[in-house]
Parts: C-alpha cells; sequence; structure tokens
C-alpha cells in the first residue's frame, strides 16, 4: 500500500476504538481543525520497544520529553492525525496487558477497513493500549512526585515541634518519631524508589502508630487519675503527632506506588483504605479527642469548686446562729472568732477551685486552637482529599499512530 493511500485512509478517520474481552472500550477521537488552536502543551513519553512488545511498562523504562509543544506544533508531525482520549488509570489499566481488538470508525460512525489503518500504526504485535497506558502511567509518576513534593513541604516542619517537646520531655519515643520522619522525608525526596522503600514506608507507619497507641492509651490512663495538665497536654500533643506521621506514611507509600508504576489496583485500595483511617484518626477528630480528655477534668474541677461552696455556706450559717450574750461572755466572741477565720478559710478554698476551673477551661481553649493552627499548617486535609480522587481522575491523552509501528504518546503539562 502506497504512502498515498495510507493518508487518504487516515484521512477518513474520525474514531479508533479499542476493546478488550471483558467489556471495556475506550475512544480516541481525531482532534478537529478547531481544537489545533489551543494553548495548552503537551510532552512526549517515549517507551522502550521491548517493553511495548512485552507489555510491561518499568519505572526505569519511562522518559518524558524535556519540552512541551502545543497542539498545532504536535500536528505538523502528525500526517495521518492526533487522536484523544480522556480516561482514568482505573480504567485504562484494564487494557495495559490484555488482549484487545481495536476498530476505526468514520466521522459518520461506520467502520473504515481495519488493514488500510494497520499500515499506519496499529500492528497486531503491538498493543495500542500499552504505549496509552505508558502514557497514563508517566502522568501518576508526575502526580506522585507533585504531592510527595507538598508532603515533603509539610513534613519538615514536624521537627521544630517535637524537638521542642523533647526538650521539655526526654523521651525516647520522641527520638524514633524524628527518626521515622527523617526516613520517610528521604524516599519521598528519591528520583528512583522500588519495594524495598514500600518495606520501609510500612515499618516507618508502624512505629508511628505503636507510638500513637501507647500514648492514647496513657490519655485514658491519666483521664482517671490526678495529673498536672501539662502532662495531659504533652500526651495530647504527642498522640497528635505520631498520628500525623501514619498518615503522611500512607500519603507517601501511595506517591511512591504511583512512581513505581502498574500498581493502579494496590493504590486504589490504599487510596480507600486512607480515605477511612483519616476519617476514624485523632488526627482528623482532635477537637472532640481533646474534649473527651478534657471533660473528666472538667468535671472533677467543677466537683471541687461545688464541695468548697458548699463548705462556705455552711460556714456562714454556722457563724450566723451564733449569738453573743451575756451569759456566755467571752468564749462566745472567741468561738465567732474561730468560725470567722473558718469562713475565711473557705472562701479563699472557693476562690482558688474557681481558678482552677477557669485554668482547665483555658488549657483547654488553648489547645484545641494550637491543634487546629497545626492542622491549618499542615495541609493535609487538602491533600488527602486531592490524593484520594487520583486512581479515577480522568486525564486527556494524546495519540498519534505514525508510519512503521513508531505509536507516539503525549500527555498534558501545566503551563511552562
Amino acid at each position: 500500500m502506497s504512502e498515498d493511500k495510507m493518508l487518504n485512509n487516515s484521512n477518513e478517520i474520525y474514531e479508533i476504538v479499542v476493546s478488550n474481552p471483558i467489556g471495556g472500550e475506550l475512544s480516541l477521537e481525531k482532534i478537529t481543525e478547531d481544537k489545533l488552536k489551543a494553548k495548552k502543551k503537551y510532552k512526549e513519553v517515549f517507551v522502550s520497544e521491548l517493553s511495548l512488545m512485552m507489555g510491561n511498562v518499568s519505572q526505569t523504562a519511562l522518559q518524558v520529553a524535556n519540552q512541551g509543544m502545543t497542539l498545532a506544533q504536535i500536528a505538523k508531525q502528525a500526517p495521518n492525525g492526533l487522536f484523544t482520549a480522556t480516561s482514568n488509570p482505573v480504567n485504562l489499566s484494564k487494557f495495559a496487558n490484555g488482549t484487545t481488538t481495536t476498530m476505526v470508525r468514520d466521522a459518520s460512525g461506520l467502520l473504515v477497513e481495519h488493514a488500510g489503518f494497520a499500515d499506519v500504526g496499529l500492528s497486531a504485535s503491538v498493543n495500542p493500549a500499552i504505549i496509552l497506558s505508558a502514557g497514563m502511567q508517566v502522568m501518576s509518576a508526575v502526580s506522585g512526585t507533585y504531592y510527595l513534593h507538598k508532603i515533603n513541604a509539610q513534613i519538615k516542619d514536624m521537627d521544630a515541634k517535637l524537638e521542642e517537646l523533647l526538650n521539655i520531655h526526654h523521651d525516647t519515643n520522641i527520638g524514633r518519631l524524628i527518626a521515622a520522619r527523617k526516613g520517610l522525608y528521604e524516599i519521598a525526596n528519591r528520583e528512583f524508589v522500588d519495594t524495598t522503600d514500600l518495606s520501609a514506608i510500612r515499618n516507618y507507619k508502624k512505629t508511628a502508630d505503636e507510638i500513637h497507641e501507647e500514648y492514647i492509651y496513657r490519655l485514658k490512663r491519666q483521664e482517671s487519675e490526678e495529673k498536672k495538665l501539662s502532662d495531659n497536654n504533652f500526651t495530647i500533643t504527642i498522640a497528635f503527632e505520631a498520628n500525623k506521621l501514619s498518615l503522611f506514611a500512607e500519603l507517601i507509600e501511595i506517591g511512591t506506588r504511583m512512581k513505581i508504576g502498574g500498581q493502579i489496583e494496590i493504590i486504589n485500595g490504599l487510596t480507600r483504605q486512607l480515605k477511612q483511617n483519616y476519617a476514624n484518626s485523632f488526627y482528623h477528630n482532635n477537637e472532640l479527642e481533646v474534649e473527651k480528655s478534657y471533660s473528666i477534668i472538667q468535671q472533677r474541677s467543677s466537683n471541687e469548686l461545688v464541695d468548697k461552696k458548699k463548705k462556705f455556706e455552711k460556714s456562714l450559717d454556722e457563724l450566723t446562729d451564733i449569738r453573743i450574750s451575756t451569759d456566755e461572755g467571752i468564749s462566745s466572741i472567741i468561738k465567732t472568732g474561730i468560725n470567722l477565720g473558718g469562713v475565711f478559710k473557705y472562701k479563699s478554698d472557693v476562690n482558688k477551685a474557681k481558678e482552677k476551673v477557669e485554668l482547665v477551661n483555658k488549657n483547654l481553649s488553648t489547645v484545641k486552637k494550637g491543634m487546629e493552627q497545626n492542622k491549618e499548617r499542615d495541609g493535609i486535609d487538602n491533600i488527602i482529599d486531592e490524593v484520594v480522587e487520583l486512581p479515577n481522575k480522568e486525564t486527556e491523552i494524546l495519540f498519534m499512530p505514525t508510519e512503521n509501528n513508531k505509536q507516539r504518546v503525549f500527555v498534558p503539562i501545566k503551563d511552562e
């Protein structure tokens, strides 16, 4: 078949449809002339021929062009047309390694002779969905790297808080949290990651979870004991920071698996688990957890105030009942003096109890405000909201069929 005929055939093509045996279908529509004016830029994804033939695209087999190009610039290199599809990693992963069939349609929806189009790019030896999957994998890796950078910007701030606590309480567990934080930060900063890193992330998360559970237990134990408010606040803070680090570890594992690639089903499960863990976490529900911890302390101080008030009121009643008479003389005056001294003492006790109630309430307000400000600085809420949507986030892919089976794929980028 001549090149002229191939190009004529390709000009008739409006849609490429890739199907698999389990009912999945991916439709790539031809980009029309009016769309070429868009200023959006794309970068080409390069995948080794061996990876395409084997249907296995590894982290190291992917490369991305340095320069971005507009649709108009890419179209100049695409005599057979450009085709685009919007899909998500979960859907596209179904096509990557399975048996697929490819059909092409014209603008009216009628099938076009398959053999003619196969000559310009769709060979039976190469599954066209694999290179599209490679493009999606690149976008996943880019997204993973992007979120790891966002996480790193926040996780670094943990050291200052932990070291401040270490100066107050020389606690081995704080040192373990600092070590885990540094380990997670190093992994998140690596250009290439592997399964060894995933194992390390799980270990760091385990450390954070163990410390979190220990301090939650301490908090419950302190509720039934007379402890200083500073001890209670310290325990709350460590439980909060340990739980935060555990959530960071989950985010870093997801970002790391996105960089490794080919793990979309695992990532999908991890994002669901992250969403549930976050909803139930001490970190997310810190206001309720702090209030619950302080409720017993508040009740105790309130009961003490009520008791002191009762004793004060009773002493006033006893003082009122004393009558100075000529029969009692000096003994009555002495008794009055003793009771008056008791009144002053009980009044002082009431004032101290009031101050304690006010101090407890002030501490509660301060701790809650500090936790809220901490959360706002962390920004984990927003990152988690974005990450849990990634497996199902639809993204555009640009496909260029060319001669000699040199299929090319481009992924969108942000403006440079």
